[in-house]
């Protein structure tokens, strides 16, 4: 049977490899680029303000002298160093420009770029590449329009127009709703400000109807249960609205609904936490830009609720603590899920103790990947050095449940306990954990329970605890407790009385682009076919 499977995926792959090299050869003719150049629109009814779209860079980062760069070496940047090319290609960083720049040197950049990549490449002409493109071109008109010769202008709008038509005759083909999402973004914005275009914004409402339906719960939290996309598509269902608006043009209400519902669900994750916890494939970005961003466009979100999307949030003045207590999520949302139900992250003095391991994002190391979906790489007990979740390639196999769960909470403590069924069938085993946190004192009582079914095997376990890269640990010398020292000052005991306790090297992928060596609280042993409950405690002591 296992055979069979892998010949089929095999002609599968060879099959899809071969239609798409077809494919791109086909737009690559003389043909293709032709048909997508007609049309060119007589004027623009629209200009949008270069501020709307801040959100999607960094507003920190070093202003750009474009007069510095050179047009020889600018390209130079390998495709195989995707974010680098990506962020170059996307020319996103237009917005960063120094105020003083020179509008004939951006025109000058352009124009190369144009020369270069005038027929389809298929690098550059990505569709979220060159969705955000489109963007970054048309906001920026008076950087990247105003003041050209007729030579420019035609050259300009004729690219434009050959990439928004490359993207609405693709977009619909596109597997990914995120990058969708930033493709019909570029589509409406072309519609908004070309009436010959009225049809690729009535293309892109469609298609942005289709992927809230599909991809979004009840509450607008993502199913793929990722706190990162909850930002992402945020900015840009924003952008949309305000393009809308800019443009006194009527807004749709189910852009008005998804942006509230998902606004809620940000207020949830953010509002207590200045970084991304890492759950699902989410990195640890800080959100304080683009709060700000929402409040100078007067967007105020609230959500009073402790529990979201399948996390449950304690949050305590300067502490804070959220925990995965959710189902594993369906397949077909499932190629960045971490199996790491019952793993938490605990923040305090806005520096996080306790974490995970992070998503290793880049496409070098499928085995990176996978082992960064591990349960071993999240904060939680894993059985025999295996997934809570089974992961086949990048999408889940079998996944799990939380089949109960309880919150209990006083002016003194919240607690919460939980239990999962992940490895039920494998080892006959329910993995339930209870954290209660002391208000008053800082302190989290913990328990992890292996609680056995009819057929229970004898069997090793694990629990790890990760920490930040900058936090120090000693252990002291009874081996039962650990001292931490975060990078804020602040020191934190970590005790087991009932096992021994390991301090062990490990990995951090939360900076998306960067493995950063960190360590980790271990703690192990052997269930021998009997329930067993580890007792853990997390104290502040200064």
């Amino acid at each position: 049977m296992f055979k069979i499977k892998s010949i089929r995926k095999y002609f599968y792959s060879f099959f899809n490899s071969l239609i798409n090299n077809l494919k791109y050869s086909y737009f690559k003719t003389n043909y293709y680029n032709k048909k997508i150049s007609r049309k060119i629109p007589a004027r623009y009814v629209y200009k949008p303000s270069p501020h709307i779209i801040n959100s999607l860079i960094s507003l920190k980062k070093k202003k750009i002298k474009i007069e510095k760069l050179s047009l020889n070496s600018i390209w130079d940047v390998n495709s195989k160093n995707f974010s680098e090319f990506e962020t170059l290609h996307n020319f996103l960083w237009i917005n960063t420009l120094d105020i003083k720049t020179s509008k004939i040197a951006t025109h000058n950049i352009i124009e190369n770029w144009i020369e270069n990549n005038d027929i389809f490449n298929q690098q550059t002409w990505k569709l979220d590449i060159l969705s955000k493109r489109i963007i970054s071109w048309l906001s920026n008109t008076n950087l990247t329009l105003e003041v050209s010769n007729l030579s420019y202008k035609n050259k300009f709008n004729l690219s434009i127009i050959k990439q928004a038509n490359h993207l609405f005759k693709n977009i619909s083909k596109e597997k990914n709703y995120e990058k969708q999402l930033i493709g019909c973004a570029a589509l409406i914005l072309i519609g908004l400000i070309f009436k010959e275009y009225e049809k690729s914004k009535i293309t892109g409402f469609e298609i942005l109807k289709k992927i809230i339906k599909i991809n979004f719960d009840y509450d607008g939290f993502p199913k793929s249960r990722n706190p990162q996309e909850i930002n992402e598509n945020l900015k840009y269902f924003i952008i949309i609205r305000e393009w809308l608006k800019e443009s006194q043009n009527q807004i749709p209400e189910f852009l008005d609904e998804i942006i509230y519902s998902l606004g809620s669900t940000f207020a949830f994750i953010n509002d207590s936490l200045n970084h991304l916890p890492l759950f699902n494939g989410s990195s640890s970005l800080n959100n304080e830009e683009f709060k700000n961003y929402l409040n100078n466009l007067g967007y105020i979100f609230k959500n009073e609720a402790n529990e979201c999307g399948g996390y449950y949030i304690i949050k305590n003045k300067k502490i804070s603590f959220i925990i995965d207590i959710g189902n594993s999520v369906q397949k077909k949302f499932s190629e960045k899920y971490q199996a790491g139900c019952l793993s938490f992250e605990i923040t305090s003095g806005n520096e996080k103790l306790i974490c995970n391991s992070g998503f290793y994002f880049k496409n070098d190391s499928k085995l990176k990947t996978l082992l960064s979906k591990s349960t071993a790489a999240q904060s939680t007990l894993y059985m025999d050095d295996c997934s809570s979740c089974s992961i086949d390639g990048t999408s889940i196999k079998n996944g799990l449940k939380v089949i109960s769960k309880k919150i209990n909470t006083s002016k003194e403590f919240d607690e919460i306990i939980a239990r999962h069924n992940g490895y039920e069938n494998k080892y006959g085993y329910f993995h339930e954990r209870k954290v209660k946190f002391l208000k008053k004192d800082k302190v989290f009582l913990g328990t992890d329970s292996l609680i056995g079914n009819k057929n229970i095997t004898n069997v090793n376990f694990g629990i790890r605890f990760h920490v930040m890269p900058d936090t120090k640990m000693v252990k002291t010398q009874n081996s039962n407790t650990v001292l931490l020292s975060t990078s804020n000052g602040e020191g934190w005991k970590f005790s087991c009385s009932e096992y021994k306790i390991i301090i062990e090297n490990g990995i951090y992928l939360g900076n998306k682009n960067k493995i950063i060596e960190n360590q980790n609280i271990y703690i192990s042993g052997i269930t021998e076919k009997k329930d067993l409950s580890i007792n853990w405690i997390l104290e502040k002591i200064s």
